[in-house]
């Protein structure tokens, strides 16, 4: 049972390269675009994350309808510890990650980590169609 939800960390693993290369590319390239970098960054990773929960979720054998959600839910506190521990590493802190929730400044960082919540869940019922 608890080989599960260490398959899905696994899997969240394959996040953190993916969200710092979004950064970089956003620094690098995107932000030539203006005020729509930031937005449109938060639609990259939520794809990303989108993406790698479609690949590799479908492969954690025996799961019920419960482990999924537990799955997002796992997801949703290791971004949020990851992106509270960046701060921390750049002299932030908490008011940081709750800033970064405001969507009025063009921040879509609610996107990617609702997009962390519900993907496990979203691409179970896709699969479960597809069977």
């Amino acid at each position: 049972m608890v080989k599960k939800y260490m398959q899905a960390i696994g899997i969240w693993f394959f996040i953190i390269p993916l969200a710092i290369l979004n950064g970089g590319f956003r620094e690098n390239i995107l932000v030539k675009l203006g005020d729509i970098a930031l937005p449109l960054s938060g639609i990259i990773l939520s794809i990303c994350i989108f993406v790698v929960a479609y690949l590799f979720i479908p492969k954690i054998k025996n799961c019920k309808a419960n482990d999924y959600i537990i799955f997002g839910m796992i997801w949703f506190v290791l971004t949020n510890l990851f992106d509270l521990t960046m701060y921390i590493s750049e002299g932030g802190g908490m008011k940081d990650l709750i800033n970064s929730y405001n969507f009025l400044n063009g921040n879509l960082w609610i996107l990617v980590v609702i997009t962390t919540l519900v993907s496990p869940v979203i691409v179970a019922k896709i699969k479960r169609k597809e069977a």
